[in-house]
């Protein structure tokens, strides 16, 4: 099995939110030697690798790009901050420096709306002609906006990431708060990212996160396995889960999939992103 990646990030300087994460980074790249570490052993063949900007990472764009001239296996989604004002104009320059992908992050309070804008309307024109996929790390909510959008330019390829911060109460999911979502199965292009587990249940170091896979179980009925994505979020998931854990909680814990869609989950809906069809 071709393994693809879709959801990776590496930074320059360690991240770390709740641990340092020290002990398994030696140098300002140890995170692109360890992914490569576990790329080698796993078999991993390829990896979207999502830019993140903030204070503390502030030119990962930029060494995402240094990273992806040596290694390609490598396919950089360059981060753009949720502005309207000024995504356009940042699209353009990321597709000019050789990016695969756009990266944007919504605020939960951010209910959304200026997606369908008027004023986004050359930002999304400008994705779909250069078949540029984007990846969102938003709520279930503010795909209400987002459905709006990819009515209205179809094509346009959406990565939802780690699969659309679901609510689980009591072991059911939360159906009110994630129809927004699961309404984006009516659109070809629109992807889920079966990642980030360890974030939304209480204990997130105690996997595998069983409580989940009502959500996984609904993603599959909705959008199909050619429509969901294998996404490790590594580093962020090694504060809480071990590489080898993320890789096979789909494969090995869930049980679920078939041979042929864990085949599709975890490869060929990804290589079929990469070679645009």
């Amino acid at each position: 099995m071709n393994i693809i990646d879709t959801h990776v990030h590496i930074f320059e300087r360690p991240y770390g939110d709740v641990f340092d994460n020290g002990h398994i980074k030696q140098g300002p790249d140890g995170e692109r030697r360890l992914f490569e570490q576990y790329r080698r052993k796993f078999g991993i063949a390829g990896a979207f690798v999502i830019g993140y900007e903030d204070r503390r990472q502030p030119g990962n764009n930029a060494y995402l790009r240094s990273l992806a001239i040596s290694g390609r296996w490598i396919r950089s989604f360059g981060y753009v901050r949720a502005d309207p004002a000024t995504m356009l104009r940042k699209a353009r320059e990321l597709a000019d420096l050789g990016h695969f992908g756009i990266s944007c992050y919504l605020e939960r309070r951010d209910g959304a709306k200026w997606l369908a804008s008027r004023a986004m309307v050359p930002f999304w024109d400008f994705l779909r002609q250069r078949r540029m996929p984007i990846s969102f790390n938003l709520s279930a909510f503010q795909c209400r906006a987002l459905a709006r959008v990819v009515a209205d330019h179809p094509g346009i390829i959406v990565l939802i990431s780690h699969m659309g911060r679901p609510k689980v109460v009591n072991g059911k999911l939360d159906e009110r708060d994630y129809a927004p979502l699961l309404a984006l199965a009516g659109h070809a292009s629109v992807y889920v990212k079966l990642s980030g587990f360890y974030a939304y249940v209480k204990n997130g170091w105690h996997w595998p996160q069983r409580e989940l896979f009502c959500v996984v179980d609904r993603l599959r009925k909705v959008f199909g396995a050619k429509r969901l994505l294998f996404a490790s979020d590594f580093s962020p998931v090694l504060e809480h889960n071990t590489y080898r854990q993320a890789l096979e909680l789909l494969r090995t814990e869930y049980g679920a999939f078939g041979a042929q869609e864990l085949a599709d989950v975890y490869g060929r809906n990804a290589k079929e992103i990469l070679e645009g069809k």
